[in-house]
């Protein structure tokens, strides 16, 4: 059976990925099917460091503020991926954020905030341990572990859900 290695300091992160598919869940007006997929998508993560041979699972969420000519998204995501047969789906799990201005910049001090705002984790598939710095796994548990906590007045939340064949995407508008 394939596998990632994670080593104890991990496992708070992986933790807080779960807990925010508890949080998706408790998002209205999702579908059975919506809410079958997030829940398959926490058990994957519950089994690591196992993965099946073939998944395909994924969720996240971001806030959309302004438009293409003055905006931001802010996006949070989880995703595990293989496939045995298909050297293309190798990615493993990946968890990371994203901070993306609108339009493309060059600012130095936007890009510097960019910097400072993302993560980005990835365990490829086998006997491969990342390191992780302490305070960047503490900033990505604490940005989803509190979702709402960067909303302004007008953005809006999206989430994604992907589980094998299965994809929804929904958005809220917030106030």
């Amino acid at each position: 059976m394939p596998h990632i290695l994670l080593d104890k300091m991990h496992l708070p992160i992986i933790q807080a990925a779960i807990n925010l598919g508890d949080w998706l869940l408790s998002l209205e007006a999702l579908s059975d099917q919506d809410k079958t997929a997030i829940k398959a998508v926490q058990d994957a993560l519950q089994k690591l460091p196992e993965m099946d041979d073939d998944i395909l699972a994924m969720y996240g969420f971001s806030f959309e503020r302004g438009d293409a000519d003055d905006g931001l998204v802010r996006g949070w995501d989880i995703s595990l991926e293989y496939n045995a047969n298909d050297p293309s789906q190798q990615g493993g799990l990946e968890l990371f954020s994203s901070y993306i201005p609108l339009p493309d910049t060059t600012d130095p001090a936007i890009l510097a905030e960019k910097k400072q705002r993302e993560v980005y984790f990835h365990w490829p598939v086998g006997d491969i341990c990342r390191f992780i710095r302490a305070e960047q796994a503490q900033q990505w548990i604490d940005d989803v572990s509190q979702p709402l906590q960067f909303i302004e007045a007008g953005d809006r939340l999206r989430i994604e859900v992907v589980y094998q064949n299965f994809y929804a995407e929904h958005e809220y508008p917030l106030i």
